[in-house]
Parts: structure tokens; sequence; C-alpha cells
């Protein structure tokens, strides 16, 4: 349905900052993220190596020389967060939607809902698609994997490549989202469902569309009464006017 594409980017928006709160209070766990302490230490370093090339005390030779065996190891660490980001993104974008009909918490605030595209029952595996897509979930499990079948030298490319084919995804489906009628997206499209406005919110706007017209009538009904009047002001003006010049020429 066309006019959905503000309220799905606030309520991503809003689910999203839900999901990174999940993810960063779960990412100080040291059961569910052992390598926090490393990958801060390893953190700090390339900021380090980073401020260096800022204040030209190295060249961006050797900072590339530094930063790559760096950012190697921190893409490594960074592996149980990815797996806790990776799980929260599916549960809420997935799971929750399909037990709550179609809505996450954002979507329940802006009063939208995803539905089938094609009016059948949405299983949860249609969810999870959508999640999946949505979320670029292949790509971020991709990125991650790179790290452990390449080696420093020659997994960089690689990662850049595979993020790059990621942010194209989005941009196209937002692109998709914006322009298209229905409003759907490549997530949308892959799993068959679409946006709709809730029941509460069509009634609202159905309501809204009757009180515009309603007050649209009465400034038809206002204006037609004023022309009337002018109308009889003229009249009988041009009656005076007559009677003058008759009673003149007599």
């Amino acid at each position: 349905m066309a006019g959905t594409f503000f309220k799905r980017v606030f309520a991503y928006i809003l689910d999203m900052l839900i999901v990174s709160l999940l993810v960063m209070l779960l990412s100080y766990i040291p059961l569910l993220n052992p390598n926090r302490n490393a990958y801060s230490e390893k953190y700090n370093e390339l900021f380090n190596v980073s401020e260096q090339v800022n204040n030209n005390e190295i060249s961006e030779e050797e900072y590339n020389e530094a930063a790559i065996p760096i950012s190697y190891d921190i893409y490594r660490l960074s592996t149980p967060t990815v797996i806790i980001n990776v799980v929260c993104y599916l549960l809420y974008f997935g799971v929750l939607p399909f037990l709550y009909n179609g809505q996450t918490i954002g979507k329940k605030l802006f009063q939208i809902r995803v539905v089938s595209a094609s009016d059948k029952k949405l299983s949860l595996a249609n969810y999870l698609l959508r999640a999946t897509i949505l979320g670029n979930i292949i790509i971020s499990i991709g990125s991650t994997l790179v790290v452990y079948i390449f080696n420093v030298n020659n997994f960089y490319p690689i990662y850049q490549n595979l993020n790059l084919v990621g942010y194209i995804i989005n941009y196209v489906s937002l692109f998709m989202i914006l322009v298209r009628q229905d409003n759907r997206g490549i997530h949308d499209f892959v799993a068959n469902t679409k946006v709709i406005f809730t029941e509460e919110e069509m009634a609202e706007r159905l309501n809204k569309i009757e009180k515009e017209q309603k007050i649209l009538e009465d400034e038809l009904e206002k204006n037609k009464e004023e022309k009337i009047v002018k109308a009889k002001v003229r009249k009988t003006s041009a009656k005076k006017a007559n009677k003058k010049e008759t009673n003149q020429k007599k």
C-alpha cells in the first residue's frame, strides 16, 4: 500500500535501536563474548595507529601495513558479537512478527504490519527469510567467514567487496520501497510479503478523509449560499437603480 515508506523507515530505526541496545548488553556478558577484552585492546591499537597517521607520524603506506593485520584480528575477535547480532536480529525481525501478527515494537507504534503479498498466511520461514535479506545476514556471516578462510594478506579485498554487495542490496531495496506503489523491497519479494497499515490506522485515515471531505462540502455549500446572496443583492440593487431612473424621467 502506498504511503507506508516513512512509517517503515521510522519503525525500522526504532527497531534497530532496540536490537543494537540488546546486542550491546549481551556482548558484555563474558560467557557470550569471551573476546571482549581482547577486542577492545586491538581496537585501541588500531585507534593509536590512526592517530599516528593523522598526526603525520607515519606514512599512509606504513599505516596500511600496520592497520590491516590489526583489522584482521579485530574481525576474528568480533565473531561472538556477530553471532549475537545475527541471533538477536532473526529473533526480533523474524520470530517476533510471526508471534505478534506481523509486528515489531516499531511497527506496532507506527501502526503498520507485515502480511502476505498473496493473501496467504505467512509461516515462520517467510518471516525468517525476510529478516535474513533485510538484515544482510548472509553478508554478515560471509564477511566473518572470510577472515577464517583467507589469510591476512588476502582477506581485505574480499571483505570489502562482500560489504559493498550488502550496501547495494540495502540501497536498491530502499529505492524500491520509495518509488514502488506497493512499497515492496527486495526482502518483500523474496519472502512474498508486503507492509500495510493496521486496521486502526486505516480507520483513522478514513475518518480523516471523511472530515476533510465534510469541510470541503461545507465550504462549497457556504460559497454557494454566498453566491446566491450576492446575486440577490445585485438583483435588488438593479431594481432600485431602474426604479430611480424611471422616477427621474417622470
